[in-house]
């Protein structure tokens, strides 16, 4: 599994880690609170390539990613 802190502030609760993660016969990206692991949201593909690509975009947006963000940037 990879993860990576999506944005920081001063306060460590609001770290958001993308992971990527093997789900069955799909890959899955989700973001998931660092400080309570408490996922926020979960999409999943059908190869882990577009799953890397989504996640990459992800990780470089200067925003943190809502679930309603995600579902726009996964179309």
């Amino acid at each position: 599994m990879s993860e990576s802190p999506l944005f920081s502030n001063a306060d460590r609760r609001d770290v958001i880690e993308i992971q990527i993660a093997s789900q069955r016969s799909h890959t899955a990206v989700r973001a998931v609170r660092r400080a309570d692991r408490q996922l926020l949201w979960q999409l999943l593909f059908d190869s882990a390539e577009e799953a890397l690509k989504f996640a990459t975009n992800c990780r470089a947006s200067d925003q943190p990613v809502t679930a309603h963000k995600a579902c726009e940037l996964a179309r």
